[in-house]
């Protein structure tokens, strides 16, 4: 056994050769790295020679050179330290960590750094990338030859795919030049590319993604095709052309950019000339946000051209679903115990065809204060103020100024909580009328005086039903007092329930059951109830955003019931309950349970009295290789469906095929999808659970 300096360094001919270029929105290395021995190189060999007058070394018969993580194998391996180069021929194997090189020959001058390798099959387990060709040669510092060569993430001697080529031509960190490429499944050619182009770069790519067809009786056939753009390191882009049998071509742009962890964002828009439509259709939305020292900027945009444009081209069921899109800018500066909020809110409404009657924030302001503690913590107190000018085209327009002086006294006695506190809302109306009339200045002046009592009761016992040990049980039952005087609400305009505090002298009893689950390391929820129900003192309630019902004494009573049985399982519901002969008026239930990459159940029921009684279910799962999902809104009220959703998608490993039906009333149309991926080609970034219909 002897030692050699400085010999292993040259192997590293196949490590360009990773071609991850091929590879779009991914990054995959590119295999080993070139770089030197960092320890001695230890090689074993039946037969070693050393020629010193000609600088000749020569191992045979078994040879195995060793160097940190490193391995190579040959039967025979020469190095000419005068012209710096190395043969190795016989079974030639090199290994570091997992990834692989096998060869019949390989030749490498360190000098020039130009050589070659016969026969050549490399794999890259990052990606799981299979290259092959029949010579592959360094034609220069970063420029390659691949003469008969293929390339495939799949395994096994006859892969589900590979890409076969001629002749390649490439150059790392640039791009590659093929020529006579067949995509082959099964070593079955399926299409030919006489001539092609694809990036060769260890980041972010850019190239073109495989297309998605679909078939629609509503649109037609569809096809979505899309470019992606690596633009640098923190900004990409994704380019789309769909083609819409009966509407037309829809091309769009998605911008995405995170050039620091506070300064983020993407933005997305797209346009038709609409054959059905007859027009020019539109739509642009976005995120943007951004921190500045201690103020935080945040922008949420979605408009579109028309109020059928998300019923048209809405991806899920609560995009064609929508009623109304908010686009916001929002600024926020904190201050000493206060914060400051300006926004700017434009709204559009979806049920109508004529926006121009649609209130919009233009803008919204508002100032808070903490509660400030005074008189050593036994009195706090706080002021809110609001500025907002609703606008609209058509119609008379409002601006309202608000300011909310409040105090609150916390009082403790015999386990007995206490909160008193009042409220003065000083509000002023600035009425710009749309008529030839003159413009008013209305005023509004009332108080609210508010009384909590609560008390809270603890019991802990232990239980071994889901393993969640020690339980700790909590009542806390609450008595609540609101006092707001009779105001004259004459002439003021009615903009929202803000503008209605209508006289109230109301008690408001409900009861709160907390279940905890502790731990030695944790301390978790796992189901909390509240039940509440509110009094009229002074005779029937008026409508109140405080409680729900009126027009007698007794309001509806409220329920919410929420459990975290487990982290997976998680059930809430809400109902609403009239005691004056309607019974329940609103009921929501929310079932969601998740065992990662196995299955998946999303259920949520809505009923709301004369109104709707829908159930949706989201169902999937993954079986080996196949994934299967299934989505139904169902209304009972109707006795008919409204969307259904089948998706099977089977993923081998080194590539996927999915086949989606996608049947929709509202509007009604049936949807055949066919979506196919090459993973490392053109596998894109999200999963199937995650995926969005």
């Amino acid at each position: 056994m002897k030692y050699f300096k400085g010999l292993l360094v040259t192997i590293s001919i196949i490590f360009i050769l990773s071609l991850s270029g091929f590879t779009y929105g991914r990054d995959f290395a590119r295999g080993p790295s070139p770089k030197g021995p960092t320890g001695p190189v230890d090689i074993e060999a039946l037969y070693l020679e050393q020629k010193k007058e000609e600088g000749i070394y020569i191992a045979k018969g078994q040879v195995e050179v060793r160097e940190g993580g490193r391995l190579l194998k040959a039967d025979t391996v020469t190095f000419n330290d005068n012209t710096k180069e190395i043969f190795a021929e016989g079974g030639v194997v090199f290994q570091e960590e997992e990834d692989v090189l096998q060869c019949e020959r390989l030749y490498l001058n360190m000098a020039t750094k130009l050589g070659n390798i016969e026969n050549g099959h490399i794999f890259i387990k990052k990606g799981n990338f299979t290259i092959v060709g029949d010579k592959i040669e360094k034609t220069g510092e970063s420029e390659y030859r691949i003469t008969e060569g293929e390339i495939t993430t799949c395994e096994g001697e006859r892969p589900a795919w590979k890409l076969a080529s001629k002749d390649v031509k490439m150059t790392v960190e640039g791009y590659a030049r093929t020529r006579g490429t067949r995509f082959k499944i099964k070593n079955i050619t399926v299409f030919y590319i006489p001539w092609g182009i694809f990036p060769v770069k260890s980041e972010r790519q850019s190239g073109l993604l495989l297309p998605e067809l679909r078939l629609s009786s509503r649109d037609g056939p569809i096809i979505k095709n899309y470019y992606f753009w690596a633009i640098s390191k923190d900004k990409d882009a994704t380019f789309n052309i769909d083609y819409i049998g009966q509407r037309g071509i829809k091309p769009g742009t998605e911008f995405r950019y995170a050039l620091r962890d506070d300064l983020k964002g993407s933005w997305f828009g797209s346009v038709i000339e609409d054959r059905k439509y007859d027009g020019t259709r539109y739509q642009i939305k976005g995120q943007h946000e951004q921190t500045y020292r201690d103020v935080t900027f945040k922008i949420r945009g979605n408009h579109v051209s028309d109020s059928d444009f998300m019923k048209d081209f809405g991806v899920t069921t609560y995009e064609r679903s929508e009623n109304l899109l908010k686009s916001t800018g929002f600024i926020e500066k904190p201050f000493n115990k206060s914060i400051l909020t300006y926004e700017m809110s434009y709204f559009k409404s979806l049920t109508q065809k004529n926006n121009d009657n649609t209130f919009k924030y233009l803008p919204f302001a508002s100032f808070s204060t903490e509660y400030i503690p005074f008189l050593k913590d036994r009195l706090y107190t706080n002021l809110n103020g609001t500025y907002t000018n609703f606008y609209r085209e058509k119609g008379d327009r409002f601006t309202r100024m608000g300011v909310e002086p409040s105090v609150r006294v916390p009082l403790s006695f015999n386990g007995i909580n206490l909160l008193v506190g009042g409220t003065l809302y000083e509000t002023g109306y600035f009425i710009n009328k749309a008529t030839k009339e003159e413009n008013e200045i209305k005023l509004r002046q009332t108080a609210k005086i508010e009384g909590d009592m609560n008390a809270h009761f603890i019991k802990n016992y232990q239980t071994g039903l889901l393993n969640l040990g020690d339980i700790e049980s909590l009542i806390k039952p609450q008595v609540k007092y609101t006092f707001i005087p009779n105001t004259s609400l004459r002439d003021l305009p009615y903009i929202d329930p803000y503008d209605r505090l209508y006289q109230t002298n109301t008690i408001t009893y409900g009861i709160n059951h907390y279940m905890n689950a502790i731990t030695p390391s944790s301390f978790r929820e796992i189901s909390l109830l509240e039940i509440s129900q509110t009094y009229g003192l002074s005779g029937s309630l008026r409508p109140s955003i405080l409680y729900e019902g009126s027009g007698s004494r007794f309001s509806d009573i409220k329920a919410r019931f929420t459990a975290y049985p487990t982290t997976s399982l998680i059930y809430i519901n809400e109902s609403i309950f009239n005691t004056h002969g309607e019974g329940l008026r609103i009921i929501r239930n929310t079932l969601s349970h998740t065992i990662p990459k196995v299955y998946f159940l999303r259920l949520t029921h809505s009923y709301t009295k004369d109104l709707t009684n829908e159930i949706y279910t989201d169902i999937g799962g993954t079986y080996r290789d196949f994934d299967g999902r299934y989505q139904i809104r169902y209304s009972f009220k109707d006795g008919t469906w409204i969307d259904n959703l089948y998706q099977i998608r089977y993923h081998p490993g080194c590539w996927a095929i999915a086949l989606t039906l996608i049947q929709s009333t509202r509007p009604r149309d049936t949807t055949f999808r066919l979506s196919f991926d090459l993973t490392g080609i053109t596998s894109r970034q999200d999963t199937f659970l995650d995926r969005p219909y």
